[in-house]
């Protein structure tokens, strides 16, 4: 069994499309994540009645891919899908969270959950970075006046 990719010994496609709806239906559920940011409540409260359904395409494509399932992702880098959204890090955890109780939801053994939400946290710095540039002051306003 050691020799299966953590895509099959999560169930295959439609394994991780189940744990995918039901992770993105509990995002719009959690008013930690909602109401995080001006984007992400647009995002929850407006926008996904028109994007949800392709966004969990996209999600279950992108777990699909990075698990080494027999599918690639090939929509926006995850750096620019969410970089107007300016998700704070605190957010991403809260996300982390909702992702792993949805494997938990679907009886996901310890050891592929582990492995799903390393490759999830892996994309912490990209997901994050729209509220990091945000949030730090730009290379240019930092410089003292007289080297501008």
């Amino acid at each position: 069994m050691e020799d299966q990719s953590l895509y099959e010994r999560l169930g295959g496609i439609y394994a991780i499309a189940g744990v995918v709806s039901h992770f993105s239906d509990a995002l719009l559920q959690n008013p930690k994540i909602v109401n995080s940011s001006p984007e992400l409540k647009e995002w929850h409260t407006e926008k996904y009645k028109q994007r949800l359904d392709g966004l969990k395409f996209m999600r279950t494509l992108w777990v699909a891919d990075v698990t080494g399932g027999p599918f690639k992702y090939t929509g926006k880098s995850l750096h620019d899908a969410h970089f107007d959204l300016h998700v704070p890090p605190e957010v991403f955890d809260e996300v982390s969270m909702e992702l792993g109780k949805a494997l938990d939801y679907f009886n996901v053994p310890q050891k592929e959950k582990d492995e799903v939400l390393a490759a999830f946290n892996a994309q912490k710095p990209d997901v994050t970075a729209g509220a990091r540039e945000q949030t730090e002051p730009s290379s240019e306003s930092s410089k003292p006046s007289y080297l501008s």
